[in-house]
């Protein structure tokens, strides 16, 4: 039968094909000599719809894949997180009870491995992007049942524990030959499991029933199952849970004088104990080792309960919380690190389980060597995601530009060969859906009817600040050229024609919660912004009650791009690549005008208006050192109404203007004002 210590023979993965960490790698070396120690803490959340739980076995080598099971609608279900789709449930074998549980991944995250409930029982399976979740059978002879437990760095071995014809054994399956059964140590009953394999699959580590009782024990295709013994003075009984790159290293736990105690088995040195955490009762277990099996990582017992540890032979076993406060991070109070179930290549990245007030969470925990501090999930991804509005409040000032102060191009008309001087500004705010912010523009332009066409010319600036998730916020300014041409196309038809270009800096301030004290990193990019727009206007096609009635047609399109930026400061500093936001709008409306006397007249504008594109641009990078990431753009509200009021007279020797704005939603301002002042010559 397997371990009757159940719990422990679940919770079980093998980390030893992680490979040398890949861009963090190369800019620690560009650092070292004179950075400080970079430390995160991350919570991953858990799958929709069930009981708020999860739990990580296992991560790949540069921990930016980590897999385990949560709580779904379903039932309990496998997942493989990223950072950039966050966890995700990846179903189960089907015909039987839903039911399916990761337990470790290869080293470039692509393929997972673990057991769910098919159709003939509990079944191993490998999952990859392209097949989905497939069932790997089991061992002939005995009743059905199989599960995965690791894989090798490539994902093509994968090895794990079935029934055959003699009892439960070890097995070890390829694409080519299939699960083949390792076989069982010699003495004992028939009963054999494997838990882990090196980087190429060569040797496999688990453990067996001998004649003295569970042993751990050492596979290779030359020299079998080999028993590793145990450790002195307590009841035999050791269990191996991983080994290193080339199996060299073997960690499991075994039981000394003292009680359970984890192990670090090598050739030379046979098994030695690695101690326990101080405080509470006697117990630690080893369940994952890094590359060169120089760190250990698994569960001991403090006064704080079961709790995390990280083992190293220079600073021997500590909790994964002394570890990052001794880094400078204060875990936040309120949870416990519960175990490291896996580490990556250089030791630096831990996954396991959390407890907080929220319940049990997967958790990922890391020091190295840029920023410093402790992070959660949610809070990361909202700053990152809510960061690169800058080209999206580009738009936002373009649109502002449009249609506020050039939103009744007519109004512009002068006689031919008259010219015309005017000043216009515009102040709003942006508050539709979870924006926050406010806007506004102020510009100067000249224009000259030549009798067959009306050139305007017009220089102005514009700015804009979005307040973001935790206290963060974005602020865009820039001057802008816009030249438009207005022609009658018939006595009462007008075709206006007009191209912009716009050329300013967003400040870029990302707030985040940093060990639980606010934090920023910063940044100051680039932004530029194109576009064009037609309009056809028929000038006073209905007249009701006094009042005059212009339908209009209006389309456009922008392109605002924010150029690539690195934040400096804070704990967790981020990379960011340019950004490319565009949209094109058509806009059908009517501006009314009804004169008041005394030289005055009530002005009104009732619009519709829909944007074609479905969502705004990719947010990708790197929180620099840690993870890239790669989000998706926000839905954006396609179709929405406006609506203005105002009034018009006679200023100063010229004519003056002063409009209320409103819309309903969309990637508009919610409300602005609109002034204008003109004068003919």
């Amino acid at each position: 039968m397997p371990h009757p210590h159940s719990w422990r023979n679940h919770d079980v993965v093998t980390y030893s094909k992680f490979k040398p960490l890949r861009l963090m790698l190369a800019i620690t070396a560009v650092l070292a000599a004179g950075a400080g120690r970079a430390q995160e803490f991350t919570l991953l959340g858990d799958l929709p719809g069930g009981t708020f739980s999860s739990i990580a076995y296992g991560t790949n080598s540069d921990g930016s894949v980590v897999v385990g099971h949560g709580t779904s609608t379903s039932g309990t279900e496998a997942f493989r997180w990223t950072q950039a789709g966050g966890m995700v449930g990846l179903g189960d074998l089907p015909g039987g009870s839903f039911d399916s549980v990761a337990r470790g991944t290869n080293s470039d995250g692509s393929v997972v491995v673990g057991d769910s409930i098919g159709t003939n029982g509990r079944e191993a399976f490998r999952w990859t992007q392209a097949g989905g979740m497939v069932g790997l059978g089991d061992l002939a002879g005995g009743s059905f049942y199989s599960s995965a437990n690791g894989t090798n760095s490539d994902g093509s071995v994968v090895v794990g524990q079935s029934r055959s014809a003699n009892g439960y054994e070890a097995f070890r399956w390829t694409q080519a030959g299939g699960m083949v059964g390792l076989g069982d140590l010699p003495g004992g009953g028939f009963n054999s499991i494997a838990l882990g394999t090196n980087s190429d699959g060569s040797v496999v580590v688990g453990y067996g029933d001998s004649p003295n009782g569970y042993e751990a024990f050492r596979w290779t295709q030359a020299g079998g199952m080999v028993g590793l013994g145990d450790l002195a003075g307590g009841g035999f009984e050791s269990i191996a849970y991983g080994t290193n790159s080339d199996g060299s290293v073997v960690v499991g736990y075994g039981i000394s004088t003292n009680g359970y105690e984890a192990f670090r088995w090598t050739q030379a040195g046979g098994m030695v104990g690695l101690g326990d955490l101080p405080g509470g009762s006697f117990l630690s277990f080893a369940r994952g080792t890094n590359s060169d099996g120089s760190v250990v990582v698994g569960m001991g017992n403090s006064t704080n309960g079961n709790e995390a540890f990280r083992w190293t032979q220079a600073g021997g076993m500590q909790s994964v919380a002394d570890w990052l406060a001794a880094a400078g991070v204060t875990v936040t109070p309120g949870f416990t690190i519960r175990s490291a179930n896996g580490v990556s290549a250089d030791g630096s990245t831990l996954v396991g389980q959390c407890e907080s007030l929220s319940g049990a969470e997967a958790c990922v925990a890391r020091v190295s060597s840029i920023g410093s501090g402790t992070v959660m999930l949610s809070d990361l991804q909202n700053s990152l995601a809510g960061t690169a509005r800058g080209g999206n409040m580009a738009v936002s000032a373009a649109n502002l530009l449009v249609n506020g102060a050039h939103g009744q191009p007519l109004a512009r008309r002068v006689a031919a060969g008259q010219k015309t001087f005017w000043m216009a500004g515009d102040w709003g705010r942006d508050d539709h859906g979870a924006r926050d912010g406010n806007l506004g523009l102020a510009e100067v332009g000249v224009g000259k009817n030549f009798g067959t066409v009306q050139v305007n010319v017009s220089i102005g600036q514009t700015w804009a600040k979005q307040n973001q998730v935790l206290n963060g916020h974005a602020e865009t300014d820039g001057t802008y050229l816009l030249v438009e041409a207005m022609v009658p196309v018939k006595a009462d038809l007008w075709l206006t024609v007009s191209a912009y270009g716009h050329w300013g800096d967003a400040e870029l301030k990302r707030g985040y919660l940093n060990a639980g004290t606010q934090d920023y990193s910063q940044a100051t990019a680039g932004v530029d912004t194109w576009g064009l727009r037609t309009r056809l206007d028929w000038d006073n096609a209905l007249q009701v009650a006094g009042a005059g009635f212009t339908p209009y047609a209006d389309l456009s399109y922008t392109e605002a791009k924010l150029d690539a930026y690195t934040e400096t400061s804070g704990g967790f500093p981020a990379r960011f690549d340019a950004r490319m936001d565009k949209a094109t709008e058509l806009r059908l409306g009517v501006n009314a005008t009804k004169p008041l006397g005394y030289g005055m007249n009530l002005l009104g504008t009732l619009e519709a208006a829909h944007r074609f594109e479905k969502s705004g641009a990719r947010t990708s990078g790197e929180v620099v050192g840690l993870f890239g990431f790669d989000l998706d753009g926000a839905r954006n509200q396609q179709d929405w109404l406006r609506a203005a009021v105002g009034v018009g007279g006679e200023l100063l020797g010229g004519r003056a203007s002063l409009m209320l704005n409103a819309t309903t939603k969309g990637e508009v301002p919610n409300y602005w004002l609109a002034a204008n002042w003109q004068k003919a010559f």
